[in-house]
């Protein structure tokens, strides 16, 4: 079949029925699933995933924030962190527009009301202020190409800090949000 395989045991079962089931591998034990080596590659975020689903495990699907013009806030996330659209249209009962920028699992929903007019400037003190929203933080591979990007497109990449468990710096967008840019390689 394959010319070179490996086994992956997990520690539950269930998981690893799981893989199995839906075509990642085979197994003669119930805690173990064979991966051909031609299928590993480029495979373990989707079992990572498919992992946390099968497990219930809880996990962030989204966050929506207000931004003066949605398609503008997703192309730039698209350009910066290789996201795509996933759905666009009317929002809040046709009261404004929302994009929704992401990958497969979660996404930034990012809305805006119909008039300009309605969404006001973002006020500097969101640290100090309950209930705020003080940054989106966000895992890179290479921090340093997105830092470049970040300056290409005209924005300040500040706060850089290289501290256990990673690498980071911060920027801020048109909008005034805030976003972390975070890497652990």
């Amino acid at each position: 079949m394959y010319s070179s395989s490996q086994r992956f045991y997990l520690s539950d079962s269930r998981a690893a029925a799981a893989l199995r089931h839906d075509g990642f591998g085979w197994g003669h034990t119930d805690d173990s699933v064979m991966l051909p080596s031609v299928r590993r590659r480029g495979l373990l975020e989707r079992m990572i995933g498919k992992l946390k689903r099968n497990l219930n495990m809880s996990r962030l699907e989204h966050i929506n924030i207000t931004v003066s013009n949605p398609k503008s806030t997703a192309r730039m996330l698209e350009q910066l962190f290789g996201w795509r659209i996933r759905w666009e249209g009317e929002g809040m009962a046709g009261a404004g527009y929302t994009v929704h920028v992401g990958d497969d699992d979660s996404y930034v929903a990012v809305y805006s009301g119909k008039d300009p007019q309605q969404t006001v400037p973002k006020s500097d003190a969101s640290y100090a202020t309950r209930g705020a929203m003080n940054h989106i933080g966000i895992v890179v591979d290479n921090l340093d190409t997105i830092e470049e990007k970040v300056r290409a497109m005209g924005y300040e990449a500040h706060s850089q800090a290289d501290y256990e468990p990673g690498r980071r710096f911060y920027f801020h967008d048109d909008d005034g949000v805030e976003f972390e840019v975070i890497s652990y390689s």
